[in-house]
């Protein structure tokens, strides 16, 4: 049986249009929040309009709150979305039965108590307690956050070595840097990936390769295109995009005829003198094959998630050398958009 979610989802939706007030969120952009089906959000916001607690207009993306966190409560919010009994009781039993004869009258007094209590909370809780809520346990994960790479960059920036983070990714316990490092005249694009027990690293994982000012053939560097991290997008649903791409075209060798599944046919790839193009890849690929110098992947060893993008650490070999494949995507409309790598001998 399937949990019905849709109070969840309601006060989501309604915290979201708060806080992201000038966004002018569409239905598409809050189910990526939510992790659900936009016909489902546009559903569900129809509802809290006919209850008086959103504006919306046909034709227009803009959705906005019409009352106050503070006078929204989550009865009213309930009530919009999902206002039946919150237990029910089964009506179709045995009359006859000794226990289905009073069973019904028995649960039903009960079932009714603490409903009531239920709804009681529900209405001394307000929209604005919910947010407040949010958004304080936000500020404090931001915390750590910020603690995780502080104590990274100690690590990193010894010996008068100079760190610049391009992109940080934050998974659970692992923490992720693509940064440009800079030691006296010399530059250095890395990744670093750093497991976390508490405030201790216990593992270290590091590649690095020379930066180069000469740009790839469609005008891209190392380390340029979108850093910012897209939190409505689910990360789990990001790492399993991304690890399902590599299991189905890299593995074991290049087998691109289903990469067209996977990656928009208009990606763009940060590898040095290789243009953007899906198409233009598979042919390089092609070549590399047919000359025995392809790539090939043997194991995905670390996956690490966060919003819209992922960083992989890969085993594999290319022409007889152990190799270790980091590769960062960024995923967009549930395809691979963008690609940053780094490869080196194992």
């Amino acid at each position: 049986m399937r949990l019905n979610t849709r109070l969840s989802d309601a006060i989501h939706t309604l915290s979201l249009l708060y806080v992201r007030n000038n966004d002018n969120l569409s239905s598409t952009q809050i189910a990526q929040s939510v992790n659900t089906n936009p016909v489902l959000i546009r559903q569900l916001v129809g509802d809290l309009k006919s209850a008086g607690l959103v504006n919306s207009q046909r034709g227009v993306s803009k959705i906005t709150l019409s009352k106050d966190p503070h006078d929204i409560s989550l009865l009213d919010i309930y009530l919009a979305v999902d206002g039946h009994q919150i237990l029910n009781v089964d009506t179709n039993t045995n009359l006859n039965c000794i226990i289905g004869g009073n069973i019904q009258s028995i649960l039903g007094d009960y079932y009714q108590n603490l409903t009531d209590g239920v709804k009681q909370q529900l209405s001394e809780t307000t929209l604005a307690n919910m947010i407040d809520q949010i958004l304080n346990q936000a500020e404090s994960q931001k915390g750590l956050i910020m603690n995780k790479i502080k104590l990274a960059l100690a690590e990193l920036e010894k010996d008068n070595t100079k760190v610049e983070v391009i992109r940080t990714l934050n998974d659970n316990n692992w923490l992720a840097l693509h940064t440009l490092t800079t030691v006296g005249s010399n530059k250095t694009v890395t990744f670093d990936a750093f497991e976390f027990e508490g405030d201790t690293i216990k593992q270290h994982l590091h590649t690095e390769t020379p930066y180069l000012e000469t740009p790839t053939p469609s005008g891209h560097t190392q380390l340029d295109g979108p850093t910012h991290v897209d939190a409505n997008f689910n990360a789990s649903e990001t790492g399993k995009l991304v690890e399902e791409t590599i299991n189905a075209t890299l593995m074991g060798g290049p087998h691109l005829e289903h990469a067209t599944d996977y990656m928009n046919t208009d990606y763009i790839q940060h590898h040095v003198g290789v243009p953007d193009g899906l198409d233009t890849v598979m042919k390089g690929v092609q070549m590399l094959k047919a000359a025995g110098k392809e790539s090939i992947y043997t194991k995905i060893n670390h996956v690490i998630a966060d919003g819209n993008f992922a960083l992989t650490i890969s085993d594999g070999h290319a022409e007889g050398i152990e190799k270790t494949y980091y590769d960062l995507f960024r995923v967009e409309n549930n395809r691979i958009a963008e690609h940053w790598d780094i490869v080196n001998p194992r």
